[in-house]
């Protein structure tokens, strides 16, 4: 079952001093729900790869059996799978992250999480 992540907030522009870096990049920050989850996302460009990283955000008595995020390409075919730990980091290598989608798997649902 499919659905979609709700967009919370979102930050053009590259993260600020003391955040997750202070070099100079084009990029953005995003936050999202799923259930009960909070997925901040953000996407940076140094000139030679995109980078989307985050982390799955739970608070409280939340708990999921199994949590995974698979970047797709505009045919659908999944690029990369990684297992998700909540309230730990994770990092993704893109392209033009544009031409991707990312699903973000909660125990049997799915849900899209819109990069552009």
């Amino acid at each position: 079952m499919k659905e979609q992540a709700i967009l919370i907030m979102t930050s053009e522009g590259p993260p600020g001093p003391g955040l997750r870096s202070a070099a100079p990049s084009s990029g953005w920050t995003k936050l999202f729900q799923a259930r009960d989850y909070y997925l901040d996302l953000s996407y940076k460009h140094d000139g030679q790869q995109g980078l989307l990283l985050g982390q799955l955000l739970c608070e409280g008595k939340a708990s999921v059996g199994a949590a995974k995020l698979t970047l797709v390409d505009p045919e659908g075919t999944p690029l990369q799978t990684e297992e998700v730990v909540p309230n730990t980091g994770f990092r993704l290598v893109v392209g033009d992250v544009a031409a991707h989608r990312l699903l973000l798997t909660l125990d049997q649902t799915t849900f899209e999480v819109a990069l552009s």
